[in-house]
């Protein structure tokens, strides 16, 4: 009987690997067809994605702060939000010859979102609070994906007596990719 038994087990789990190989074997060739489609993609027009421009108006230029040379390096650069898109579906669209090109504009994006919330925090410290808030705002508005942002604008929320504005965080907070969001979420349904 335990012989039987066991035979049994032996075929459904030589069933499951087979199926489980075959299953894999399906993805890696489907990636495969994607990224070979992905390198033969012309070049396409980038001029008409959705660049973000930071609002360079509503910053006080003479304040010096320790991170003001660098988030102000970003002047004359491109940005894009490109966070969540992989490399293959970027070349698919626009061709692998911008791959280079929205690369480097990701980059950018991610570096602002890194810089940003420093930046807010020490205009905060030096009480440039209302340019601190709209850089902040101007943070959530492009979906930055910085915890620190959020709480730092929530923080300000607080402060000023707007904790209505908590809620439209909340609301913002649900585009972020999926770990971000969370964290954002939990903290902000405590605030």
């Amino acid at each position: 009987m335990f012989l039987f038994v066991f035979l049994i087990f032996l075929v459904l789990l030589t069933y499951h690997i087979k199926k489980s190989k075959s299953h894999q074997q399906k993805v890696i060739q489907d990636f495969l067809d994607k990224e070979q489609a992905a390198n033969h993609t012309r070049k396409q027009d980038i001029s008409q994605l959705n660049y973000i421009t930071i609002p360079w108006e509503k910053l006080p230029e003479n304040v010096e702060t320790p991170s003001k040379n660098a988030f102000w390096a970003l002047q004359n650069k491109s940005l894009l939000n490109l966070t969540g898109i992989s490399n293959t579906d970027l070349k698919l669209q626009y061709g692998v010859a911008n791959l280079e090109l929205l690369s480097e504009y990701d980059a950018n994006f991610t570096e602002m979102v890194s810089l940003l919330p420093t930046y807010a925090g020490e205009l905060i410290e030096q009480g440039y609070t209302s340019h601190a808030k709209d850089l902040l705002e101007f943070g959530v508005s492009c979906q930055a994906d910085s915890r620190k942002i959020y709480f730092l604008l929530a923080d300000i929320y607080k402060q000023q007596g707007e904790t209505s504005k908590i809620s439209f965080l909340i609301d913002q907070a649900q585009n972020l990719p999926e770990l971000t969001k969370q964290a954002v979420l939990n903290q902000l349904s405590v605030s």
